[in-house]
C-alpha cells in the first residue's frame, strides 16, 4: 500500500474526508463552529464508523442535544468512505429514545456506515451514557454532494469553546403558549451553529422542531424523525415552527411540525410520538 494510501489521500494527493477527519481525531480538533461550540468531539474514526462524545448541559434539552451529536456521526460515518471533493448534506434524521441519561453527564455514540449506493448512505448509531446504557437509537440518510464547498472540508479548524454551550443558547428562540391543536416558535440560529459548509447543522435545526413538538405535545416524543428540504444560513432570517397536535390522547401523543423561513418556504418537516405508560 502507497504512503498516500495509507493516510487516506486521493491519486492527486488531495485528503479525502477520512484523511481529514483522522488528522482532527490526532490533533483533537473540531470539525466544525457547532461542533466546537457543544464540545462534540469525534475520539475514533475507520473507514465506514466512527465514535464521539460530548457533555449535556443542565438546564437544556435531552432530545436537542442529542440531536447535534446524532447528526454528527451519522454524518461522520459516511464521510469517511468518500473520495476527495464530496461531501454530504443530511436528507433525513430518527431518533428512538430508550432512556434519560443525568443532567450535565457525557453522552457517547457510535456510528456505523450500512449502506451506501448511487451517492446516497444509510447509517445508524447507538448512543450511550458514559457507563455504556443506551440513551437512543438513531438512523440517518445522507447525500453526496460535489462542489466548491468540499474543498473547504476540515481546511479551517475552529476553536474549542471555553465551555461547552447548550442547544437553547445556540438557537434562542420563543413560542407561544400551546393550545390543544399546537403552537408556533420562532428561532434566531447562532452563528456558531455552522457546519463545515458552513449552514446550519441538521441536528441543530432538528432541535428546534424537537423543542416545538416537546411544547406542543407536553412531553419529549419517545420517536422523532425530520427530512430537510433547504439548508439555513445563520445570521440571516429567522426560522419559525409551526406545530399541530394529530393526536392528543392521554397515553399517545402525535404530532407534526413545519420548519419554515420569514417567506413561507419549507425547510423540513419533522413528526414525533410520545407513549405514557
Amino acid at each position: 500500500m502507497s504512503d498516500g494510501a495509507e493516510r487516506g489521500d486521493d491519486a492527486s494527493g488531495n485528503p479525502t474526508p477520512l484523511a481529514v477527519l483522522r488528522r482532527l481525531v490526532a490533533e483533537e480538533s473540531p470539525l466544525a463552529p457547532i461542533h466546537a461550540a457543544t464540545h462534540a468531539r469525534l475520539t475514533r474514526v475507520e473507514r465506514g464508523c466512527c465514535e464521539a462524545r460530548m457533555p449535556t448541559t443542565i438546564g437544556d434539552g435531552l432530545l436537542e442535544s442529542l440531536l447535534i451529536l446524532a447528526d454528527f456521526v451519522l454524518g461522520v460515518s459516511y464521510s469517511s468512505s468518500l473520495r476527495a471533493g464530496d461531501r454530504i448534506v443530511t436528507v433525513r434524521l430518527g431518533v428512538q429514545l430508550i432512556g434519560r441519561p443525568l443532567p450535565g453527564d457525557d453522552l457517547v455514540a457510535t456510528g456505523t456506515l450500512d449502506d451506501a449506493s448511487r451517492g446516497v448512505g444509510l447509517s445508524s448509531a447507538t448512543i450511550t451514557d458514559r457507563d455504556g446504557v443506551t440513551i437512543a437509537r438513531c438512523v440517518g440518510r445522507n447525500a453526496v454532494l460535489t462542489d466548491g464547498l468540499a474543498e473547504q472540508y476540515g481546511r479551517t479548524a475552529p476553536q474549542w469553546a471555553k465551555r461547552a454551550s447548550g442547544w437553547r443558547l445556540l438557537m434562542p428562540h420563543r413560542g407561544e403558549d400551546p393550545t390543544r391543536d399546537g403552537t408556533t416558535m420562532i428561532a434566531h440560529p447562532d452563528m456558531a451553529t455552522r457546519n463545515s459548509a458552513g449552514v446550519v447543522q441538521g441536528g441543530a435545526l432538528a432541535g428546534l422542531a424537537a423543542r416545538g413538538l416537546s411544547h406542543a405535545l407536553d412531553t419529549i416524543p419517545d420517536d422523532f424523525a425530520i427530512s430537510f428540504v433547504r439548508p439555513v444560513r445563520p445570521g440571516d432570517h429567522p426560522v419559525m415552527c409551526r406545530v399541530v397536535v394529530e393526536h392528543g390522547g392521554r397515553r399517545m401523543r402525535v404530532g407534526r411540525a413545519e420548519l419554515v423561513d420569514d417567506r413561507g418556504r419549507l425547510l423540513a418537516t419533522a413528526n414525533g410520538t410520545s407513549f405514557r405508560h
